[in-house]
């Protein structure tokens, strides 16, 4: 069994740990694992900043793995992750409608089913790859993006694209062509991977934000944006819900929830129906 010192946690300070200990009785990552997330939140009801249902999430995930490694035989084969799929259909009345449903099992809290048009599975593959702690992406020559962090990010996101029609090859290429990071995160440093970053102070009663501009989009197009953080030893989450983006506009994502510390975000923007190449980019920014 592996120590179960709480203090390897990333993110799960002292002040935290007093209040698991005093309040909950959890001194073990087992203990961890099997708390209720909204009893840990209401028990740090006075901690500032109190710390937020994702954050608790990935605590616990990380005791999770702990766990995990200890009583995994690494010279066995092991499940990674593992997924039902569902080959659905319906009548409709000049034939039938099908589908694919896909969700993934053995974990918590229980993921969303996704969802794919017809029974083409050429993008299922890709999605569930992207699911798979560690996956270093297909051997083949990946598209652009492709088991990148922001990659991972989108296919989480957007979960099943309709398949492109022939000629796909001349879809329009989205592109994140600004990012400003305003507020008290603008004083820390903020690098981009292939664009450079403005930076701008804000007002004093402004909430730290990070606002990207989208442009390639027809003025007409609906194009969804997403941001997702990751950091060492976690597991990624959404800063928020996609945002919708009325063709080429600037999307605007609140900075707020992300604890101290030097956090990668992948930038994601792209278009629900298919019709554009969606577009990737990465960066580092160490908030407050």
């Amino acid at each position: 069994m592996p120590s179960d010192d709480l203090r390897s946690i990333p993110g799960l300070h002292d002040k935290h740990r007093r209040v698991l200990a005093g309040k909950l009785k959890i001194t073990t990552f087992r203990a961890l694992v099997r708390a209720d997330r909204r009893d840990v939140q209401r028990a740090m009801r006075n901690l500032k900043p109190r710390p937020t249902l994702e954050q608790i999430a990935q605590w616990q995930d990380h005791a999770r793995s702990r766990l995990k490694e200890a009583t995994m035989d690494r010279s066995d084969w092991n499940p990674a992750a593992s997924f039902a799929v569902v080959f659905a259909q319906r009548q409709v009345d000049d034939g039938w409608e099908h589908r694919i449903e896909v969700e993934r099992t053995e974990v918590e809290p229980e993921e969303e089913r996704r969802i794919w048009p017809g029974w083409d599975c050429g993008g299922i593959c890709g999605w569930m790859r992207a699911q798979v702690p560690g996956d270093a992406g297909p051997e083949t020559e990946p598209e652009p993006g492709a088991g990148t962090e922001a990659g991972e990010a989108a296919a989480r996101a957007t979960g099943p694209a309709v398949a492109p029609a022939a000629g796909a090859r001349e879809r329009p290429q989205l592109r994140i062509s600004a990012i400003t990071v305003i507020g008290p995160a603008a004083a820390a440093g903020v690098v981009a991977a292939d664009m450079a970053v403005t930076t701008s102070p804000g007002g004093p009663a402004e909430p730290p934000r990070i606002e990207i501009t989208v442009s390639g989009a027809r003025p007409d197009q609906e194009i969804h944006a997403l941001a997702r953080v990751s950091g060492p030893g976690e597991s990624g989450w959404n800063l928020q819900e996609p945002l919708v983006i009325n063709g080429a506009g600037v999307a605007s994502f609140d900075l707020s929830p992300l604890p101290a510390g030097q956090h990668a975000l992948a930038l994601a923007a792209w278009a629900p129906d298919g019709t554009a190449q969606p577009a990737l980019e990465e960066l580092t920014i160490a908030p407050r």
